[in-house]
């Protein structure tokens, strides 16, 4: 006579702890015995190490068991449409129930005996890459919805929002004002767990949430959010870096303003080379990564825009030359040209400014901005690269420093560009 036992493993919290293919761990005794032999057991140690294949791969490991008489075991497969066993080898077909036999038909004076497990194989995990189409208007142009899964498995479209869109297929129908809700799902397979990503998309009159990237100012070295605040100028041509009293920065006292100013008494300012900015880091970074994608920084996904507020001394307003260079560094990490020189994605638009007084700035994500730096990247697009990558660094910069209009009542010719940047840089 042969006494057989089996063990269930199931996802528990021992399953979880050492799941890797089948949630479940741990071996079992078993044993058989009467009249005819002496009673043996077998232990069923848990296989664990792969996950189930991707067809037509196939996974697989091995089983292991032992008797305690010391003689050979057999695996036989229970379930086979789920997995199936050759020799000390089982294959996993699909995510399932797998159940297999350790038979040891008796040995050397000892009955026949086996120890069945079922093990769950769980199903791989699969992801919806779906980029917000961003703010649309509301008009009779349809959108066309795009998505996929890192497994290649078709994607379905639906909308919680009837009364503001409706969805047909890949096509989207703007319908009313309001925040259109759309769900990208795969239903997942036999070896794909089922996986869904939402956008909500403005339409017509509804905008995005607002999404600060710097809030206010602690000191002249960092944001309120310990972000640094790098402020930079010179001249490549004569030498006139900054110092002593030819630049500086302050902050107000409520912590809301940030003023940089470079002062310069050029021999020749059409010939000087000079130089102006402010870089403004996100959150608590210090630099950007060195080594790999910067993950720090604002997400966007249907923001339309930079907000800002800034204001600059009058005599470089005056000028013909007073546009502000507005970059946006991305997380995105590239080694560029043949000395794999460390450089990021960035992004920049050209700003003229209307008034030299404080003034509140909107600048279009996709209207106004291209991409500056590439990184020697093809194929690159700049609405994915900004849904793709997190914003690391916002950056001011002069298109041309003052070098044509003096500050009255200086004691030499003295040519000032000077910046003040008020309250929250946002994205909405």
């Amino acid at each position: 006579m042969m006494i057989k036992e089996a063990t269930r493993f199931q996802l528990s919290a021992i399953g979880l702890a050492c799941m890797a293919l089948l949630a479940g761990c741990g071996g079992g005794g078993g044993g058989g015995g009467g009249s005819g032999g002496a009673v043996q057991t077998i232990a069923f140690d848990f296989p664990g190490g792969a996950v189930v294949g991707v067809p037509p791969a196939v996974a697989t490991t091995k089983l292991v068991a032992t008797a305690s008489s010391g003689g050979p075991i057999t695996f036989t497969s229970n379930t086979p449409t789920v997995c199936t066993v050759s020799g000390d080898t089982v294959s996993l077909l699909v995510a399932g129930e797998c159940s297999v036999t350790a038979t040891q038909p008796g040995y050397q004076g000892y009955a026949a005996a086996s120890h069945s497990q079922i093990f769950v194989i769980p199903k791989r995990p699969q992801m919806v890459v779906f980029r917000n189409p961003g703010w649309q208007a509301l008009d009779a142009q349809p959108v066309t919805l795009a998505a996929a899964t890192n497994t290649g498995q078709p994607v379905v479209f639906t909308t919680s929002t009837p009364a503001v869109c409706s969805v047909s297929g890949t096509s989207l129908s703007k319908l009313a004002n309001g925040l259109c809700v759309v769900t990208a799902k795969q239903d997942g397979s036999d070896i794909f767990a089922a996986a869904a990503t939402v956008k909500n998309i403005p339409i017509g009159t509804e905008q995005a949430a607002a999404v600060p990237f710097l809030t206010g100012y602690k000191d002249t070295s960092q944001t309120k959010e310990l972000g640094t605040v790098s402020p930079y100028s010179g001249s490549s041509v004569d030498g006139w870096y900054c110092g002593s009293n030819w630049c500086g920065s302050s902050v107000s006292s409520d912590g809301a303003s940030f003023t940089y100013f470079y002062n310069i008494q050029p021999k020749d300012p059409a010939g000087i080379g000079a130089y102006w900015g402010i870089k403004l880091f996100a959150g608590t970074l210090t630099e950007l990564a060195k080594n790999g994608d910067t993950l720090t920084g604002v997400r966007i996904d249907a923001q339309a825009a930079v907000k800002f507020n800034m204001a600059m001394n009058s005599e470089w307003f005056s000028t013909s030359n007073n546009a502000v260079n507005v970059d946006l560094a991305l997380g995105h990490f590239a080694l560029k040209g043949k000395d794999k020189e460390a450089c990021n994605v960035t992004l920049r638009a050209v700003v003229k400014p209307t008034a030299a007084a404080a003034t509140d700035y909107s600048v279009s994500l996709r209207d106004k901005f291209t991409i500056n730096e590439s990184c020697g990247l093809t194929g690159l697009d700049l609405w994915n690269e900004l849904q793709d990558y997190p914003i690391s660094k916002v950056e001011f910069s002069a298109a041309g420093v003052n070098t044509s209009v003096s500050t009255p009542g200086a004691a030499a010719l003295t040519f000032t560009t000077k910046l003040t940047l008020t309250g929250a840089i946002t994205f909405q």
